[in-house]
């Protein structure tokens, strides 16, 4: 048994605030969270972490990234053009020399150090699982696939042996990803939503992120149908359906399966009512937002019409840092009028639901695993999540299933 002896716990459900609080873990689990002198009372003697100066809150989850790119931070410029970024990016892949192995313990160590305990990671030929594995940090692994072509039977076949294949454990889960709507065609969505439905697996694609996608599905035309040409991904036999992305994706037949939708930087009013109707998730990424220089998200009238907002770091060939702490204090920065419990939800428990791992984290309540971090308070705020939102500080603990993680 260890007791956790904080100034402050925060849980983003219902934005309560215990001070003077006490956090009982037995074994991966919290078996209690209250006031320090009822949970010692309760579950002591036990082992202790005094934490006098510290919020904890429950891990942060970064639902969208891709962490086998981490070493290409700073190295792709962006100069306005997506989809030759997109080029130049799948070649600076190609040609690396790092190891596979070394970019994701960095990519974790960076993560867990910044407070991040559950990752959604997106993986081209679903190459990470296999090191993820050993690393202590919670993740959902998203099998990655593509097929603009009449061949939709290659792709199934590459699922179920992604399906077959990845070894899954209590930190370790599967999910299958049709890239996007320009290039994964309408089988291929279908066939992996009716996989996900059949072996619970989580589903995942990138949703309306530029302008050029909305050309691409509208007209038929544009810099995406020019980029398959040249990669050799297209045989002419999609037929441009002459809808925007969001109406497209609504109209896929996907088995009643929840999808969370990378990006969806470019919606309108109708699509928007359109998916408050649906389940789904929507990921919004806001420094690699901000990297391609986007128009204003608009997030908060997603939230406002009741769809589930969670956050994204995206890769860091197009971002500073893995940090969900830094996404949060970014998007405080840029919209102060969003609630800061709003926030907290956003980096917590809307990501655990969107990835669908909220029956064991995303709160600070008994019967959740113990997927913890301890962030240093300055003072200066008395609100303490406004605190930490104003500062720079990075956790001093980071938990996952009960256990200190070091890197």
């Amino acid at each position: 048994m260890l007791i956790l002896h904080p100034r402050v716990v925060a849980d983003p459900i219902d934005s309560s605030i215990i001070v003077d609080a006490g956090i009982a873990v037995d074994g991966a689990l919290i078996v209690g969270c209250g006031l320090y002198r009822q949970i010692r009372e309760r579950f002591g003697p036990a082992d202790e972490v005094n934490l006098p100066d510290c919020i904890v809150l429950p891990g942060l989850v970064n639902a969208h990234t891709h962490l086998e790119l981490s070493h290409l931070k700073g190295k792709i410029p962006y100069d306005g053009d997506f989809v030759d970024w997109v080029f130049r990016l799948t070649k600076a892949r190609g040609d690396s020399h790092d190891s596979l192995v070394k970019i994701l313990i960095d990519a974790c160590r960076e993560s867990l150090q910044s407070g991040v305990t559950t990752v959604g990671d997106i993986c081209y030929e679903h190459r990470a699982w296999r090191h993820l594995k050993q690393l202590p940090i919670r993740k959902t692994c998203f099998a990655e696939v593509f097929g603009m072509t009449v061949d939709c039977d290659t792709a199934e076949q590459y699922l179920q042996q992604c399906i077959g294949d990845t070894q899954t454990d209590g930190l370790l889960r599967l999910g299958l990803s049709p890239h996007a709507p320009y290039s994964a065609r309408p089988g291929i969505y279908e066939t992996a939503a009716r996989l996900a439905d059949k072996y619970d697996l989580a589903l995942t694609t990138h949703l309306a992120e530029t302008p050029g996608e909305l050309e691409f599905l509208m007209e038929g035309s544009g810099p995406w149908l020019e980029y398959l040409r040249k990669i050799g991904r297209w045989d002419g036999s999609f037929k441009c359906p002459h809808q925007s992305p969001v109406e497209y994706f609504l109209g896929l037949d996907l088995a009643g399966v929840r999808v969370l939708l990378g990006h969806v930087n470019y919606i309108s009013d109708e699509e928007l009512s359109a998916l408050a109707r649906t389940k789904h998730s929507v990921v919004f990424c806001p420094r690699s937002h901000g990297f391609f220089g986007h128009e204003r998200h608009p997030f908060e009238r997603i939230i406002e019409m009741g769809v589930n907002v969670c956050l994204g770091t995206d890769s860091l060939a197009s971002n500073e840092t893995l940090s969900i702490l830094d996404e949060m204090r970014f998007l405080h920065r840029q919209s102060p009028g969003v609630p800061v419990g709003t926030l907290l939800k956003m980096g917590t428990i809307n990501g655990a639901i969107a990835l669908g791992w909220q029956d064991k984290i995303g709160s600070v309540a008994p019967g959740k695993e113990a997927d913890l971090i301890a962030i240093p308070l300055s003072g200066t705020q008395s609100d303490p999540l406004m605190d930490i939102l104003r500062s720079a500080v990075q956790p001093e603990l980071t938990m996952v299933q009960g256990c200190r993680v070091k890197l």
